[in-house]
């Protein structure tokens, strides 16, 4: 018994940590690679998403994972940073690209049934090139494998 009682601890400490440490994605297409973002895999890091957020310091935005596809809203209320929304499909495509505008309460819905979405600052859609039609990917990556990642914000890339 007490074995069990013991081996249940380590789950609780080791288990929950690990399933947690999954929380960031190196994001990449033909004209970009590691654009570093955080999950959002459960309803309530969904929900909160970036708000109340008024800087993004250490990584470029937020990626929305869906199990199955569906449409979604979303709204900008309690947002405070200017975002780029980025809507993407089953295949990985973009279908749309939204802007969310800081403390609006309008909601911003995708157009067809999508997988995931997309949240960078404003701007740095244009600046990676990113558009409709265009295929991404992503990486699920640990907070300890993304030490060694160089951090960068996209806003901060020079034109090419």
């Amino acid at each position: 018994m007490r074995i069990l009682s013991y081996k249940i601890l380590i789950f609780f400490i080791f288990g929950f940590t690990e399933l947690g440490s999954k929380d960031f994605a190196l994001i990449h297409s033909k004209d970009f690679s590691d654009l570093l973002v955080k999950i959002a895999f459960d309803d309530n890091t969904k929900q909160k998403g970036l708000m109340n957020i008024k800087q993004l310091k250490t990584h470029n935005g937020m990626l929305f994972i869906y199990d199955a596809p569906q449409i979604v809203n979303f709204w900008m209320y309690n947002t405070f940073i200017p975002l780029d929304i980025i809507f993407i499909d089953d295949r990985n495509i973009i279908s749309s690209i939204k802007e969310g505008v800081p403390m609006e309460k309008n909601l911003i819905s995708s157009e067809i049934k999508i997988s995931a979405v997309l949240e960078i600052p404003r701007g740095c859609a244009k600046k990676l090139k990113v558009k409709k039609g265009q295929i991404v990917s992503w990486i699920i990556k640990k907070t300890a494998e993304i030490k060694n990642i160089r951090y960068f914000h996209c806003l901060n890339l020079k034109e090419k």
